[in-house]
């Protein structure tokens, strides 16, 4: 399997972009005291570069924020203060809101088998025992390892697995697929077979 990596050098300087052609490297988590200043998780494999490489991008592709200031509270999590920002009420309006980069700003990655986080996000996912089963639909961190959010064609919610070798048997991004252990899987989703009371549950 590929080594997933996550960006650790970026660029941007404000254009218009689509959804598909940005990379999220972080997101705000709160305001920070009364001056405007927030709390931003960084999801770049040097943390501190979220805030070297020029202006991020938010979500509507519109806006973005310029770091002026920036310094550790505790391993991925900064207090920034961006120069558009300048009281707590505005940066309470950025609570979660996710910062992005535009991809052809990320540097050249250093294997070809190397890449990035959201280039997983809507592959096709397969399992060991049946094809097309869903769809990737997000890849989050929540400080112990990658976590793959799945779309499954025959569930309401979506469910989340770890990103590990034991679970993913292949991932091809060229042809667009990852395919998932079907043992693995199976057991997984035990609790929420229609014929389990937990199913029945959820679709009351």
């Amino acid at each position: 399997m590929s080594e997933l990596i996550t960006p650790s050098k970026k660029q941007n300087k404000p254009t218009e972009h689509s959804g598909d052609d940005l990379v999220c490297l972080g997101v705000i988590q709160g305001a920070h005291g009364l001056q405007g200043e927030v709390k931003l998780k960084s999801f770049t494999q040097d943390p501190k570069n979220i805030g070297a490489y020029g202006p991020l991008i938010l979500k509507n592709c519109e806006e973005t924020l310029s770091i002026i200031k920036l310094r550790s509270q505790k391993d991925t999590l900064f207090v920034a203060r961006f120069k558009e920002v300048i009281d707590r009420e505005t940066a309470e309006l950025l609570n979660k809101q996710e910062v992005f980069v535009s991809k052809d700003k990320l540097p050249e990655l250093a294997e070809p088998d190397d890449f990035y986080v959201t280039d997983l996000v809507g592959l096709t996912v397969h399992s060991t025992q049946k094809r097309d089963i869903g769809t990737i639909d997000a890849v989050l961190d929540f400080g112990a390892g990658d976590i793959l959010e799945l779309k499954l064609s025959h569930l309401k919610e979506n469910i989340m697995v770890p990103f590990l070798k034991e679970w993913v048997v292949e991932l091809n991004l060229d042809a667009g697929f990852i395919v998932i252990d079907g043992v693995y899987l199976a057991e997984y989703l035990k609790p929420f077979k229609k014929s389990d009371e937990k199913w029945e549950e959820k679709n009351e």
